[in-house]
């Protein structure tokens, strides 16, 4: 697999492509969502750069710190490279922009590591919201991460491989592989944090719960970062979704041109990923934590039982 790693100047070239790609897009797609939304309760909306002119206003504003904790000034800092680093592992086309022997496991890391800085962040000042919020926040991450990983461990046995190239390109057509994708779906929704399960910054129960100290420029990197992570776990439920393509265009035709025509299939499925996740959004309200926690816990043993399914081989 080391062999199909982009090298040199053309590897340069493919992350620095991908970078400007997982950068700019998240915010581009907030604005749609929110647009969407919009006309979906028959107002106007803001434009569709609104969520950029909003990360640029925060961007130039100075941040006031109410604690000397360390911790909640590096909490935005670290959510925002894990989401980054979470998002390069991933394939744009044919490969990924970085890409190693088991790099599963740092993919699960840095997607947990948004969560983590979000409670740490909560947990640094006192304040009640703030730590309800960070509350709220740790005890999703215990009943939701356990179902990411699940995922992942039968994606990894299903195509024998323990990195995100593997998982993505090496995928056998099983039952356990068609049982676990719903899973996908639903996992991917749920720590994307949109709503229902907006939980733990609920901003009109409790003014955004672990970012409510925040504001300026740390307040903008807490929001980049979320936007940043929520791209990457759609971006990975796409990638997984068109696994046939990998096999079909990887054989057939120039190089550049199967790169591409992945590359489509992949930014279409997120699309319409993203816009079937926002008209979920529109239309519930926002749920209780411990019904949120039920429902995890009922997922995660569904997805023991199919991992114990891919184990025997089907």
């Amino acid at each position: 697999m080391s062999g199909a790693v982009p090298q040199g100047v053309a590897g340069f070239v493919r992350l620095a492509l991908s970078l400007a790609f997982i950068l700019a897009v998240p915010p581009l797609m907030d604005g749609y969502s929110r647009r969407l939304k919009a006309a979906m309760q028959y107002r106007v909306g803001p434009p569709l750069l609104q969520t950029w002119y909003d990360l640029t206003s925060l961007f130039r504003m100075g941040s006031n710190a109410p604690t000397k904790a360390l911790s909640f000034t590096l909490a935005p800092c670290v959510a925002l490279a894990s989401a980054v680093l979470a998002a390069t592992l991933l394939p744009y086309g044919q490969l990924p922009p970085i890409t190693f022997s088991w790099d599963v496991f740092v993919l699960i890391y840095c997607l947990s590591m948004v969560s983590v800085s979000m409670i740490l962040a909560g947990f640094s000042v006192r304040n009640p919201y703030a730590n309800i919020g960070a509350n709220r926040e740790m005890m999703l991450v215990l009943t939701g991460e356990p179902v990411l990983g699940v995922v992942l461990a039968v994606l990894a046995l299903n195509s024998s491989s323990l990195s995100t190239l593997g998982i993505t390109h090496y995928l056998r057509l099983r039952p356990s592989l068609l049982l676990i994708l719903p899973i996908l779906l639903y996992v991917a929704y749920v720590e994307s944090a949109f709503i229902p399960l907006d939980i733990a910054e609920a901003e009109t129960e409790i003014l955004e719960g672990p970012l409510v100290e925040y504001g300026g420029v740390l307040l903008g990197l807490f929001k980049y970062s979320l936007m940043i992570k929520r791209f990457a776990l759609l971006w990975l439920a796409s990638s997984v979704l068109i696994f046939p393509l990998y096999g079909l265009l990887g054989s057939v035709g120039p190089a550049l041109a199967s790169d591409l025509l992945t590359f489509a299939a992949q930014f279409l499925t997120y699309f319409t990923l993203h816009t079937l996740y926002t008209v979920v959004e529109a239309s519930n309200a926002r749920w209780k934590v411990r019904d949120a926690m039920k429902l995890n816990v009922k997922v995660f043993v569904a997805g023991i039982l199919i991992l114990i399914l891919t184990a025997t081989g089907w």
